[in-house]
């Protein structure tokens, strides 16, 4: 996977966990270690963090075409935000703002959503 990818990734992944306007040591835990995962350096994680409110996570995912990349990015993006065991409504709104973006199915995404939660 390209490094682009890798930053729109945990672009996505940063604009998700933050979407209810709280950050938890867990969601904290997992960007990080996503952002190791990636061998992502200072400057790549600053880019990453540097969150603008009108930032649109759907346009950021719509960047991502391989097949192996989007599915990545979808399994991250609801671990992501399920990562402090429940996931709100503003969370859900971006997922299926993402997926759709992505052209993937509801059941699909839910799916994901039941697998990550369990």
């Amino acid at each position: 996977m390209e490094t682009a990818d890798e930053i729109r990734i945990c672009k996505v992944v940063a604009q998700a966990i933050l979407a209810d306007g709280q950050l938890t040591d867990e969601e904290r835990t997992f960007l990080a270690k996503l952002m190791d995962r990636y061998g992502l350096d200072e400057e790549q994680r600053k880019d990453v963090m540097a969150r603008n409110i009108d930032d649109d996570p759907a346009a950021l995912a719509e960047g991502i075409s391989e097949f192996d990349t989007v599915n990545e990015l979808l399994v991250e993006l609801a671990m992501a935000v399920a990562a402090d065991g429940e996931i709100t409504g503003s969370e859900r709104d971006l997922l299926e703002s993402v997926a759709g973006a992505l052209g993937v199915e509801s059941a699909d995404l839910d799916l994901l959503v039941r697998t990550a939660l369990a």
